[in-house]
Parts: structure tokens; sequence; C-alpha cells
């Protein structure tokens, strides 16, 4: 009996974590897996615990550089977050690898709205460096 010649791999299940860089004043929150219409709400609850927070840090990074995937519930998700926080005088920075995520955030314009780079470090260089 043969092999099947592919392999169906299965996608990384979803997870957020969330650590602060204490010398930068900075909450990352990771996202695992792909942040879609079933893991956006898990997101945003996060997003919204973060905001809630009675010492909340300065700015906010989402790294998604173990993402898969971002459609648009995801993308709204994020671009609330980023509304938000502009509001009270803070930003957010996205960290994404994934070429198809890039896509879709340049197609619906977010990366006007918010700075969208490789690293962490880039990330909390664009909010240092980020124009007042």
């Amino acid at each position: 009996m043969t092999q099947p010649r592919h392999r169906h791999v299965q996608p990384t299940p979803f997870g957020l974590d969330e650590e602060r860089l204490d010398a930068h004043g900075i909450s990352v929150i990771a996202v695992q897996g792909e942040l879609d219409l079933f893991t956006a709400p898990e997101l945003r609850e996060r997003l919204r615990e973060h905001m809630d927070d009675p010492e909340p840090a300065d700015d906010l990074v989402v790294d998604l550089s173990g993402c898969a995937f971002v459609d648009a519930s995801g993308c709204q998700a994020l671009l609330r977050a980023a509304r938000q926080l502009t509001a009270v005088g803070r930003r957010l920075a996205i960290v994404n690898t994934n070429p198809g995520n890039t896509r879709i955030f340049t197609v619906m314009g977010l990366d006007e709205l918010f700075p969208i780079v490789a690293t962490r470090a880039q990330a909390v260089d664009a909010l240092r460096h980020r124009s007042t």
C-alpha cells in the first residue's frame, strides 16, 4: 500500500500570550494560529481587558508572527484597538511576517493606520519614534 504524497498539516491551535516589555512600557499580545471569525472575539476580549487595565502599558504591540491567517474580523479587532488606543494618546504596532497577512493589511489600508513591522524590536522602535 502506498502512502499519500501530501500530508495534511494541522493548523496551529489558536492562542494568546501576553507579556510586558518593562524597559519600554509596552505590552505585547502574541497571537498563535488563525485570527478569523471564530477566534477574533477572543482577541477583542483580550484587547478590551488590556484597555481596562488600571495600570496599562503606554503602547501595545500585537505580534502576529505566529499567526498563519488573518481575515476581516481579525483586522476589525486590530482597527478597533488602534482607535481606542489613539483616543487616549497611545499607539498600536503590529509584528507580521506572513506575506498573505501583509496583503490583507495593505488592501484594507491598515498599513497606513499603524506600523506593521517584522520584529518586536522594530515595533518598539516605531512606537518610540512615533510622531506626536
